[in-house]
């Protein structure tokens, strides 16, 4: 269990992609901690120290904010350990190395792909459309 990347300098784009997702759901998860531990009569929005009342950025310092820091850096380390397991690490280097071989479209043929499928999804529901309203007559004719 330890801290260093496993495969350094492989992989480093997929790898960067998991690390700021996964962080910006365990900051979500810290911010939720945060506000579960915020309401009144827990005790735990009671400041650590009078010295610590007006900090610069965070304001005081409760025991609810240090709660969700924990939670954060605790959320981190696990995501780290995580992705730089042999089996996690591997995946995200093979998933790179696989899509610098795809051939990716051109702007033109993004364009011209795009507007078949606008093209194919208004005309299908048009027909649906026209189906609908011919089977609602057919059947307020008979009914």
């Amino acid at each position: 269990m330890s801290l260093e990347i496993y495969k350094k300098g492989q992989g480093t784009k997929a790898r960067v992609t998991a690390y700021v997702l996964l962080g910006l759901l365990v900051l979500f998860g810290a911010y939720a901690c945060h506000g579960e531990f915020n309401t009144v009569g827990r005790g735990v929005g009671l400041p650590v120290s009078d010295a610590l009342s007006d900090l610069p950025v965070i304001g005081a310092l409760t025991w609810m904010k240090l709660i969700s820091i924990g939670v954060f850096f605790v959320g981190m380390v696990l995501v780290h350990l995580f992705l730089n397991k042999p089996g996690s690490a591997d995946l995200m280097i093979d998933t790179e190395q696989e899509m610098r071989k795809v051939s990716w479209p051109s702007w033109p043929e993004v364009k011209s792909a795009s507007l078949v499928v606008v093209v194919v999804t208004f005309v299908f529901g048009l027909s649906l459309f026209a189906f609908d309203k011919a089977l609602q007559g057919l059947f307020s004719f008979i009914f």
